[in-house]
């Protein structure tokens, strides 16, 4: 039954092909052939051959292999955090999600699996007279900066948002840790680090 109905659609196939291509001569038809598959790489398409199935005869598969977009992470503060050290890192405990499993939420360290382009976005919310100030860096070295301030008279809560660009290298390092010892409020599960492969 699967060997007639292959058949029949190769059958198919080859009148049509016949009839949209009957004035082409071979060489026309590869350059063409080429040229999409050229196109389809380029995207990040593989060639696959299903050699031997299907009683001999041979298809093209193109299968999907890009892998963009498949390191992503979401945490937030499992604890409220109080009075850190000066550059204490800050640990997002409460990991949401962790597609590729590169972010630690032990340690609050994401690692880069691959060379890419990453974006990274943290929030600190903090309390009425209190301040959380933090820079995001890349193994050790800083790229962005943090300040939430709840203390200049505020009579609410205040939230901070960053969003920060990275190129990094596999196995490059990226966390947020407070800034000297100017960290000392944000509430648990309202702050929050996030970051995705670009």
């Amino acid at each position: 039954m699967v060997r007639m109905l292959m058949l029949r659609v190769t059958l198919v196939l080859m009148i049509l092909l016949t009839e949209l291509y009957g004035n082409e001569t071979t060489q026309d038809f590869i350059s063409k052939y080429n040229k999409y598959n050229t196109v389809c790489r380029g995207m990040g398409y593989e060639r696959k051959s299903c050699k031997g199935r299907y009683h001999g005869m041979h298809m093209l598969i193109l299968r999907r292999t890009n892998t963009f977009g498949s390191f992503a992470f979401h945490a937030r503060t499992s604890s409220t955090l109080q009075n850190l050290g000066s550059y204490a890192v800050v640990v997002f405990g409460k990991v949401t999600l962790n597609s590729g499993s590169a972010y630690n939420g032990n340690t609050g360290i994401f690692t880069a699996p691959t060379d890419g382009i990453y974006s990274f976005t943290w929030t600190i919310l903090t309390k009425m007279g209190s301040y959380l100030n933090t820079h995001i860096v890349i193994n050790g070295h800083i790229v962005g900066y943090n300040n939430v301030d709840g203390k200049a008279g505020s009579a609410q809560y205040e939230a901070s948002s960053t969003t920060t660009v990275i190129r990094m290298k596999k196995k490059d390092k990226v966390w947020i840790r407070a800034y000297n010892r100017e960290a000392k409020y944000a509430y648990k599960d309202f702050s929050s680090f996030s970051g995705f492969q670009l």
